[in-house]
């Protein structure tokens, strides 16, 4: 026997005749509000329908940008502006160093010049003077095609993905002055700092004996012959050092270190001519083969480490005695003493010793 059907009434208004359902939303509607319930029901469908098409024009329209390029644009715009400000810098910077290093080598080239044309006019020349002048005009020109001091150095943040770069002077640091902050900066050794580890004796001039493969130069005369000792390095830029230590001193002699210029040739009194620069005992100087008076003794002794420091760049020398921390520096004039420089040491006693370090 059949269960009696149990009359629902209409979700809209309440009332319970002619109730139809919806197995949608699983509501009762009377006739009139089941008609209307259906009419919403398709103004859905049409609204989705037009989303629908919307979302397919979209989604096909090349014309679309995501809201992200834009932030990408302007990364891109301010990278570019970056490199071409670090680009623009590195290229007024590389040109300053070849123009620098190419005034400095004019300066040498005319010193040359100067000696060259003395040499015709006069006559006086050899086949060694032929030999030292093809030798210089070659360094001259492998400074001037290849100037081996000037580097490209990139930023350090290497999570960068394009990292920056800069020209520098692999070499050049500036020059210091006498102070406790000048000897803490020269020991730190930066990468800009290029010590010469392959510097040794090599020319000489009076009674010199040179030992260990020239890192040993021994005086064997006696004071009223002074000898001289110049180094193999030639330099015309950056900044260069050299250490020594004073194997041997007398106590009634002093050492002189030094430059003169690579276009001087080593002779007799050539330590008065005027491309010599460098000190007596640090308290005596000598300038343009002038010596200045002095009354100090003592300054430097047997056991002593010291350092000639070459600054090409911005023309000066300097001496420093490691054992007393004293530092003397002075500026060269190029017309006297004209690149490329060398090392110039000077021994008056019997057995005075010098020994180069590396």
């Amino acid at each position: 026997m059949a269960s009696a059907t149990t009359k629902r009434t209409c979700a809209k208004c309440d009332k319970g005749a002619g109730t139809a359902m919806c197995y949608g939303c699983e509501q009762a509607f009377c006739t009139k509000h089941f008609i209307e319930h259906r009419q919403e029901l398709s103004q859905q469908m049409d609204n989705i329908g037009q989303e629908h098409d919307v979302l397919r024009r979209d989604l096909t329209n090349e014309q679309a940008t995501h809201p992200l390029l834009a932030r990408i644009n302007q990364w891109e715009q301010e990278s570019i502006t970056k490199i071409q400000t670090a680009a623009k810098s590195a290229r007024s910077d590389l040109q300053q160093l070849l123009n620098r290093a190419k005034n400095n080598l004019k300066t040498s080239v005319s010193e040359m010049t100067e000696k060259l044309q003395s040499s015709r006019d006069s006559d006086d020349y050899t086949e060694l003077d032929i030999k030292k002048w093809t030798n210089q005009l070659q360094e001259f020109r492998k400074m001037l095609d290849n100037p081996t001091t000037v580097n490209i150095d990139f930023e350090n943040d290497t999570r960068s993905v394009v990292r920056l770069i800069k020209v520098n002077d692999k070499q050049s640091i500036g020059f210091f002055d006498q102070t406790s902050q000048l000897y803490e900066l020269k020991n730190r050794l930066s990468p800009n700092f290029e010590t010469s580890v392959s510097e040794k004796f090599i020319d000489t001039f009076g009674k010199i004996r040179l030992l260990e493969e020239g890192l040993v130069a021994t005086c064997s005369n006696s004071s009223s012959d002074w000898s001289c000792i110049c180094g193999i390095g030639q330099y015309s830029a950056g900044v260069n050092c050299t250490r020594f230590r004073i194997e041997q001193l007398g106590p009634n002699y002093s050492v002189f270190f030094g430059i003169i210029s690579c276009l001087e040739t080593m002779a007799k009194d050539i330590w008065n001519s005027r491309s010599c620069y460098g000190w007596w005992e640090l308290d005596c100087s000598v300038v343009g083969g002038k010596r200045q008076k002095s009354n100090d003794r003592g300054t430097i002794q047997t056991g002593d480490e010291v350092t000639l420091m070459l600054d090409c760049d911005n023309r000066r020398i300097q001496l420093e005695n490691h054992r007393t921390n004293r530092i003397v520096d002075m500026s060269v004039d190029l017309r006297l003493c004209a690149f490329p420089w060398k090392m110039f040491i000077l021994l008056r006693g019997k057995d005075d010793c010098v020994r180069i370090l590396h």
